[in-house]
């Protein structure tokens, strides 16, 4: 205690004792006072350090105004048909390329119905055939009426009663008449898928006449058997002559059936 209080006073007499210390012989009371009163400081504590602050998101910039449109800048054109307008050089307009015929692969999805196009198909071959055939039919059927008649005149009108043409006309009316059964099978087993409304057209009439042409050619071949199973009797004349009728008869409609399908 007594080192604390001799210190200061022999540091202020060396204070005054110097000639460079003269100017601060006034301040040696106010720094021997100060001197005798300082006590040890007390540490306090030290204060947590603060946590560090989250940084405030940065706000978002503002979005930029539209700018208005300058008279060189257009509109965007909206991709409907409706709002583009039908004149200017920079608007596309669609194609025009098209197909008329309808692909097969819109058949086979269902647009058309496969098994009525088969159905129609079908009927085409069946009454080209019913058609080319009976031309064919036509000619044979000519060919055995004047064979027929030719033969008639030699029988029954003074020509010798030669039969050398009696087999050509038996051999040509088998092969009309086998041409007859099968273009009128192709004309009635001929698939007719689609509903007609009756009518008196060129079909209705050609349909008539052949029906007239199938019974005459029926009669033809009754009549022709009674006529040769007759031979030298009375009743042969009076069954060949119907036979040339019913001949001449049949031809008749048949050429009638095929003129209607021309109109």
């Amino acid at each position: 205690m007594m080192t604390r209080v001799i210190a200061p006073l022999l540091a202020a007499l060396l204070l005054a004792a110097s000639p460079a210390s003269a100017a601060l012989a006034s301040d040696a009371p106010v720094l021997l006072v100060a001197a005798t009163k300082r006590k040890p400081a007390k540490r306090k504590p030290v204060p947590p350090a603060p946590p560090p602050q989250e940084t405030a998101p940065a706000e978002s910039a503002p979005a930029a105004a539209p700018q208005p449109l300058t008279p060189d800048v257009a509109p965007p054109v909206s991709a409907t048909p409706e709002s583009q307008p039908s004149t200017g050089s920079s608007i596309t307009e669609p194609s025009l390329d098209f197909d008329l015929l309808a692909p097969e692969a819109e058949a086979s999805a269902g647009l058309l119905d496969p098994e009525l196009d088969n159905q129609l198909k079908t009927r085409r071959t069946m009454l080209l055939l019913h058609q080319g055939l009976g031309l064919g039919m036509a000619g044979g059927l000519t060919a055995a009426t004047v064979l027929g008649q030719i033969q008639f005149n030699r029988s029954f009108r003074g020509g010798g009663d030669d039969r050398t043409l009696l087999a050509w006309h038996r051999g040509v009316v088998i092969g009309t008449s086998v041409l007859f059964a099968t273009v009128g099978a192709l004309g009635i087993l001929a698939p007719d898928p689609v509903e007609r409304a009756f009518q008196w057209d060129s079909v209705t009439f050609h349909k008539i006449f052949m029906s007239l042409a199938t019974a005459g050619m029926v009669a033809q071949a009754v009549l022709g058997i009674l006529a040769t199973h007759s031979y030298g009797e009375l009743q042969e004349p009076k069954y060949a002559t119907a036979h040339q009728v019913v001949g001449y008869a049949t031809l008749g409609c048949v050429a009638a059936g095929i003129v209607t399908l021309t109109f």
